[in-house]
This record gives structure tokens, sequence and C-alpha cells, in this order.
């Protein structure tokens, strides 16, 4: 298999490369992020209208079935819209995106405080993690990483360029916008603040506020995570291309100790 979906018709069967990092019969968070907003674009394309806002529930675990996407126009308005992508699997649903977009006008004002374009170091500069660490999923191994900071076996802030290398949907290349959404799943594991031998974290949401549109293959995701009270947690992350940023993440998190998990079980 070379692509992360293939098509069935109207469905979207998942191939082994889809596979994430808790269980390989289980589908990376990227992956069904990355075919709902595939859609949604689609319909932000068709209209003219820009990609502003994306909020992601991943409401249950998904397997390597095949999927369908049903959409919906929640609001129609002359400067914004609002649409709904649901990810089926049978009668069920597995998640759901929920997208905001609006007009495009013909000039923004100057930003004096905005981060000098070009600022980060490029993708080619940067450093593989190690080869364990490529090894965290199956879909994660067709994702090219180069760390520009900090560590991915390490806890801490980091930043680091991610592209994936093979289709999202066979036949299909790889938009900037999809490779943005299948990037930004990576925040809590690029910013992850705890020891995986002793934690678990899930992010049950995700959620992307957009200001421009992204360009190129390349994204790099500088992000942190903050722990709260009750295990719960936060990471907010930034998106960039070779341009420079154009995306705010957020994720809600959720810290389990592997010991109750165990003893839960």
């Amino acid at each position: 298999m070379t692509a992360i979906f293939t098509r069935e018709g109207d469905l979207f069967r998942a191939t082994e490369l889809a596979g994430g990092p808790w269980s390989p019969d289980m589908l990376q968070g990227s992956a069904t992020s990355a075919l709902m907003v595939r859609e949604v674009e689609r319909l932000a394309v068709a209209s003219g209208f820009a990609v502003r806002r994306l909020t992601f529930d991943l409401w249950r675990p998904a397997g390597l079935r095949a999927y369908r996407v049903e959409t919906e126009m929640l609001r129609d308005g002359r400067k914004a819209k609002t649409i709904q992508v649901r990810l089926l699997d049978g009668e069920t649903e597995i998640g759901r995106c929920t997208a905001l977009l609006t007009a495009q006008g013909s000039e923004s004002p100057a930003d004096p405080f905005s981060k000098v374009t070009g600022a980060d170091a490029a993708p080619e500069t940067g450093t593989p993690p190690p080869a364990f660490a490529q090894k965290w999923s199956r879909y994660f191994q067709n994702v090219s990483v180069r760390l520009i900071e900090g560590a991915l076996e390490k806890p801490g802030p980091a930043a680091a360029w991610m592209r994936l290398d093979v289709p999202m949907v066979e036949g299909e290349a790889n938009t900037p916008l999809v490779q943005a959404v299948q990037a930004a799943d990576f925040s809590s594991g690029v910013g992850q603040i705890v020891d995986m031998r002793e934690w678990t974290f899930i992010n049950p949401e995700i959620s992307l506020y957009f200001f421009r549109p992204p360009e190129g293959e390349w994204i790099l995701i500088r992000s942190r995570t903050r722990a709260g009270a009750n295990g719960a947690g936060l990471t907010m992350a930034s998106l960039s291309d070779r341009q420079g940023p154009f995306a705010e993440v957020l994720q809600a998190m959720t810290f389990e100790r592997r010991e109750a998990q165990a003893q839960a079980s």
C-alpha cells in the first residue's frame, strides 16, 4: 500500500499505513482529521471562501475499516459560512469537523509586530529523530521529520518540520492544507512533557486557527504543553511554512498514569 486511504466507491478504506501509536489497528488522529479536512477544502475552493477555523472532535477509536464522509452547511452567509463534516463507520459517527470559512478581502493591514519571514531554520538544516522515535506508529514512519529545536524522545518544548510522504488518498497529491492538518495532530507529541513509559496522554479534540493559507509541503510545528489539575492539560502550537507562521493550534489534553490505567482495566 502506498497511501493512507484507498477509494471504494464513495467510501475511504484505511490501509495499514494509517495505524496509530496506541494500536497498529487503530487510526492515527492525523488520518481521521486530514480525511475530513479534504472535504472542507473542496467546499472552500468551490465557494471562494478561506478556511479560518477547524475544530475536530474525535469521539471514538477508529479501526482500519472503510469510512463515509458526510457534509452539511450549518450556516451559509455572505461573509461567513459554517460547515460540518462527519466521519462515519457504517451508521456510527467516529468524529466530526466544524469549519468556519470567511469571505476573502482585497487587502490586510500591515502587522509591525509579526515574526520576521524566514526566521526559522529550514527543514534541510534540521536533524531526523532517533530511529526508535520514528517507529512510534505505522503512520509516523511515512512522515519526514526534521528537528530544529528540542527532541522528540525527551520531554519539553520542541520545534520540528514535518511532511507526509505518501498520499492521504490514493491517486491524490497532498495539498498544503492537508499537510498542515495532519502535522497539527503531532503537536502534543512534539511538545510532550511526560515520560511516556509512566503516562499516557490523549487529545479528544484539536482546533486550528488560520490567518493565511499554508504553502508548500513542509510544515513547522513549534509546541509546548501545560499540565493542569485532575489530569487536564493544554497543548499550544504555532504552525509555519517556509514563508513564516500561518496558524495557531490548541489541543485539550487528558493525562493518565499508566499504573492507574492498568488497574482500571
